[in-house]
């Protein structure tokens, strides 16, 4: 009981530390230098609102959660693509940086040692959005590899892992994202663009190639259990989560969506699936349930609806993951540097001081993430318009303003 005690004891004190340390620290914010911020923010952000524009505007600082500027932080926003922050996170946090996804070929023949295989070859796709036709090379490589020369049975092109879905939301809502925008998502898909019977047929014209008989068809169907593993190919997590939020590429956000409805929920996994994971994920965060919309993790659909609220309390979560964090800052895309936001912001003082996730849709622009200010803090930023109209030029060179504003701001 005593050891117990101690442990209850030098808990509360850590924490009564480290509040009174915060406490102090944001005391060292001068009230005269947060109302020139705001005074500043303003002067970029009230003239949108006045011409009839909805703009949600909130800044905070990453240490101890102290609120440097807000405008309407609580209206809901159609997010567009800073929805990936949110699939993003989840896919950090829940699977972990080390995390890679797979493909895997298996065959029901339990003894390949005579260099046949007396049945079927299954090709399985867990997910990967990155798979490309380089991939399905090395994976004939690695079975030719191992003495393989002739296949009695079928190629079988297996993406079971995920539902057959394939068009995500594209149809259901009235006055959405139409049709042509919505990519083509399975978990077994090649190149971004192609099906699994497409990673069947490459997969058995490269053994042909390499001199293995392949007497059976390419046939679409599901892996059996107790079969053997031939050989497998990966990409990491990171490498993934990268791509999708610097190039902001709405197949890998929705396919990572699923991944995580497959591992956490059912199989074949559903884009319910996805949503429930991501619930879940935001719940355990501190997200009021009530205050959110998240139908599919690209941003696609008009039908999302967030808060600033949402973005302070998922930043800052991922802020604080200690381990995550460098993985989580690195993947955003960074101003003047690369992603959606190579263009933008060079030389000025944000530039590779911003790290963010762009947004755009019809009347949509957005942009959240991280600002690195001038005292070298980090500042946890959420900017969204709705409803302008036109093209987004004036809202994005706003949101590089307010960016500026904030690599520029300076508590000393």
């Amino acid at each position: 009981m005593r050891n117990k005690n101690t442990s209850i004891l030098k808990a509360a004190l850590i924490f009564a530390v480290l509040f009174i340390y915060q406490y102090t620290y944001a005391q060292k914010i001068p009230q005269a230098n947060i109302d020139e911020l705001s005074a500043k923010l303003d002067s970029i952000c009230l003239p949108l609102k006045s011409a009839g524009i909805k703009v949600s505007c909130k800044v905070m600082h990453a240490d101890f959660s102290k609120v440097l500027y807000e405008l309407d932080p609580e209206i809901p926003m159609i997010p567009a693509s800073i929805t990936k922050l949110i699939t993003g996170a989840a896919a950090f946090s829940k699977l972990g940086a080390n995390y890679t996804i797979p493909t895997k070929v298996y065959t029901d023949d339990n003894d390949i040692k005579d260099g046949i295989i007396n049945g079927n070859l299954y090709i399985k796709g867990y997910g990967d959005p990155d798979l490309n036709s380089g991939d399905i090379q090395t994976l004939a490589d690695e079975i030719t590899k191992k003495g393989i020369k002739q296949i009695t049975g079928n190629i079988v092109a297996d993406e079971s892992y995920f539902d057959n879905v394939y068009k995500t939301l594209s149809g259901v809502y009235n006055s959405d994202t139409g049709p042509s925008y919505w990519p083509y998502v399975t978990a077994l898909c090649l190149d971004k663009t192609y099906g699994a019977m497409s990673v069947g047929n490459l997969l058995s014209s490269n053994l042909s190639y390499a001199g293995v008989t392949v007497d059976g068809a390419v046939i679409a169907g599901s892996t059996p259990s107790g079969v053997k593993e031939v050989a497998q190919i990966s990409h990491s997590i990171y490498d993934v989560l990268a791509y999708m939020l610097k190039e902001s590429d709405n197949h890998s956000a929705i396919t990572i969506f699923k991944l995580l409805g497959a591992k956490y929920k059912n199989t074949p996994a559903s884009l319910e699936d996805g949503q429930d994971v991501i619930i879940s994920f935001l719940n355990e965060i501190g997200v009021d349930r009530y205050s959110y919309e998240i139908l599919e993790g690209s941003g696609l659909t008009r039908y999302n609806k967030v808060n600033a609220e949402l973005y302070m309390k998922l930043l800052k979560y991922m802020y604080d993951d200690r381990f995550l964090f460098d993985y989580f800052m690195n993947a955003l895309t960074i101003a003047g540097k690369d992603g959606t936001l190579r263009k933008r912001m060079i030389g000025t003082e944000a530039e590779g001081n911003v790290y963010a996730k762009t947004g755009t849709l019809n009347s949509v622009s957005a942009l959240s993430g991280y600002v690195i200010n001038k005292d070298s803090e980090i500042l946890i930023f959420y900017c969204v318009m709705n409803g302008f109209g036109g093209n987004a030029l004036d809202m994005r060179a706003a949101q590089d303003d307010v960016c500026i504003t904030l690599a520029g701001f300076s508590r000393k």
